[in-house]
């Protein structure tokens, strides 16, 4: 199984603040890698770093065989990202917005077909501004996958999302990952995410990577029913102290 990315030591300071403290871990190619962590962890961080936005202070990453941040050029052009603020362009339609990020590549896929996988074709001449939060989202990972990437970097995708709009934005990436065999490295506060869609987690804590394992490892170590009760536990064993998010 083919690595496609690699953190060795990283730390991140931000003035007086260290907001990763050496962590290091790998993801796999093809896989749905979960980040998890209370708020303050730096998981968001992380993601910035790995997608080019923020540069590591100390450690070595590689992300597609490309190192940050000497290779971000690069590395951009190669991956999708969804920010845990995505708000699109409210006053440009939806097809405007995904053509918009469509330019951002060198190559990219045909954007009819894009609103059509995404189920958009229909609201494709509607400003941003009078979709419903679910709809915005999935104009926001419809922008992401333009691209033709095979990494995608999703921070907190679904947040604010009803349950109902959660389980048919995870329903569309099951379905985008089977079809292309993207790997998808997300962050959620959402545990049964977490648990229903990850093939591993790992778990920041206080800028620490304190657990990296699948979602049934975790479950298993702490006796617990599911994971946010094994997460919760593992939690409460490293409670005290600040992060940075």
């Amino acid at each position: 199984m083919s690595i496609i990315i690699r953190v060795y030591n990283l730390v991140k300071d931000f003035k007086t603040v260290r907001a990763l403290k050496g962590i290091s871990f790998e993801v796999n190619k093809g896989e749905i890698f979960a980040l998890l962590g209370p708020n303050g962890a730096g998981k968001t961080t992380t993601v910035k770093i790995l997608s080019c936005v923020y540069k590591p202070t100390v450690g070595n990453v590689t992300v597609l065989d490309m190192e940050v941040p000497k290779d971000c050029k690069r590395i951009r052009e190669k991956i999708g990202v969804m920010p845990q603020d995505y708000q699109g362009f409210m006053d440009m339609t939806v097809e405007e917005n995904i053509e918009y990020f469509a330019k951002l590549y060198r190559e990219h896929l045909n954007i009819d077909e894009i609103l059509e996988e995404f189920g958009l074709r229909e609201v494709r001449n509607k400003r941003l501004r009078y979709l419903s939060g679910g709809m915005r989202r999935r104009v926001g990972l419809a922008s992401t996958f333009v691209g033709n990437n095979e990494l995608i970097f999703l921070d907190e995708p679904t947040l604010g999302l009803d349950p109902k709009a959660r389980k048919e934005f995870w329903e569309l990436i099951k379905k985008l990952k089977a079809e292309k065999g993207v790997t998808i490295f997300f962050t959620t506060h959402y545990l049964e995410e977490a648990q229903r869609y990850s093939s591993r987690v790992g778990v920041l804590i206080n800028g620490q990577m304190v657990r990296l394992s699948s979602p049934e490892q975790l479950i298993e170590e702490f006796k617990k029913e599911n994971l946010e009760e094994a997460y919760l536990e593992l939690i409460g064993k490293y409670e005290g102290g600040e992060g940075y998010s």
